[in-house]
């Protein structure tokens, strides 16, 4: 009873909530429903959702209940929950642990500076980080023993320094390092190639991939 309850109380602000196909990371190319949560606590300067930073202006507030119920429209079984910065919000864990119990396949899209007890060694969960340099590549402790991925996107500031910082060392031996050129543009592609040459004489093997939805116009 109680949980019933909070799916019916609980509500998260969204953005939006459509199909696609999930367009960067390691999972890319799969085709993702995707929650879009309001707010962020960083200012990027080259966002490309600058409608889904704002906590005060935008967005709706929608019970879990009715997130749920909206997802359920699409036969597709993997849920992408991004924004935004999906941490920011509380009711994060339970609409996961709402979803995985559901039989959904969770990704949480993240800038890695906040965490929310509860999303442990959660089964189904995929958590892809993409440190940020407004937060001086700050991560915290709990998402970097909880995520599968860390994408970083390349642009002027991004370096081999950062790249080799201790915290991100396990990701790099693990293979679960992505570089994504800001933008799609042609010359941090070149910037991207360099510094995964770079990295493979050191030993480590990244990848390097484009946002591949906006190659194809999808949103």
């Amino acid at each position: 009873m109680l949980r019933n309850q909070v799916r019916e109380t609980l509500a998260l602000k969204v953005n939006e909530i459509y199909p696609s196909i999930q367009g960067e990371g390691l999972l890319i190319g799969l085709p993702a429903v995707f929650i879009r949560l309001q707010g962020c606590n960083l200012r990027c300067p080259w966002c490309d959702q600058p409608s889904a930073l704002s906590f005060s202006e935008g967005g709706a507030n929608l019970k879990v209940e009715q997130i749920l119920d909206k997802v359920s429209e699409y036969k597709i079984r993997h849920v992408v929950i991004t924004g935004g910065e999906p941490f920011a919000q509380e009711g994060l864990a339970t609409l996961v642990k709402e979803l995985v119990q559901r039989g959904y396949f969770v990704q949480i899209e993240t800038n890695g500076t906040l965490w929310q007890e509860g999303l442990e060694r959660v089964e189904n969960l995929h958590i892809t980080c993409s440190p940020k340099w407004s937060a001086h590549w700050f991560v915290h402790p709990k998402i970097l023993q909880n995520a599968k991925e860390l994408k970083f996107v390349v642009d002027d500031v991004l370096s081999i320094e950062v790249l080799l910082k201790a915290q991100f060392r396990n990701f790099l031996e693990e293979g679960k390092v992505v570089l994504q050129p800001e933008g799609n543009k042609a010359v941090f592609f070149k910037k991207a190639l360099e510094l995964q040459r770079e990295l493979s004489e050191l030993g480590f093997t990244v990848r390097v991939l484009p946002q591949l939805h906006k190659l194809f116009g999808l949103p």
